[in-house]
């Protein structure tokens, strides 16, 4: 069983394109059926968890009269992004496209910031030029004020919403800002 990669994905483009580049992941209802994407392009192990009626519904409604479309949504990767989506796989499974083609073929813009806990590490793609840039780094390590206990947290995450796994209290916060504080506190003092 794979580590999960929770990820959050902003599209640009036309209302067409934004629609064909969606329906390169894996959908609810496609999960179980071993046919499901046969001989369609998509995005391997790139699973969002509703189904495409409802995901359609929801996101593009009456796209028609739309010049362009921005819409964001979550999809879990299996391990990583990079994996899913930047190596893509080998050349037997023909079907399994990567990013890369795919804003390509689409000309869609993209943003997708991912996080894994259980490696720890966060990941972030833009597009550029017509390309995707790839980041990847180690998520930050805070430690909690009640405790002590070090625990690796989101970068997008408000520290004051993150409960400690070893105490359950909500008591991480940002070291630099306290460093900072404590500085202009001893400043103030001296005058």
């Amino acid at each position: 069983m794979p580590n999960w990669c929770w990820g959050y994905i902003e599209l640009k483009g036309k209302p067409k394109d934004v629609e064909n580049f969606c329906k390169l992941f894996v959908f609810e209802d496609e999960v179980d059926k071993d046919d499901s994407k046969k001989g369609q392009k998509y995005f391997a192990r790139s699973f969002v968890h509703q189904n495409w009626k409802d995901f359609k519904k929801e996101y593009f409604g009456d796209i028609t009269t739309e010049k362009e479309w921005d819409i964001s949504f979550n999809v879990d990767f299996a391990w990583s992004c990079w994996s899913c989506l930047f190596e893509g796989y080998p050349d037997d499974w023909k079907e399994c496209v990567t990013l890369k083609w795919a804003i390509k073929k689409y000309n869609v813009n993209v943003k997708i910031e991912t996080e894994e806990g259980g490696m720890g590490f966060e990941e972030k793609i833009i597009t550029r030029n017509k390309k995707p840039t790839y980041d990847s780094f180690d998520m930050p390590k805070h430690i909690c004020q009640k405790c002590g206990n070090e625990q690796m947290i989101a970068s997008s995450y408000d520290l004051e919403d993150v409960e400690c796994y070893e105490c359950g209290e909500y008591s991480f916060v940002d070291e630099l800002t306290e460093i900072v504080k404590e500085k202009l506190e001893k400043i103030k003092g001296k005058k």
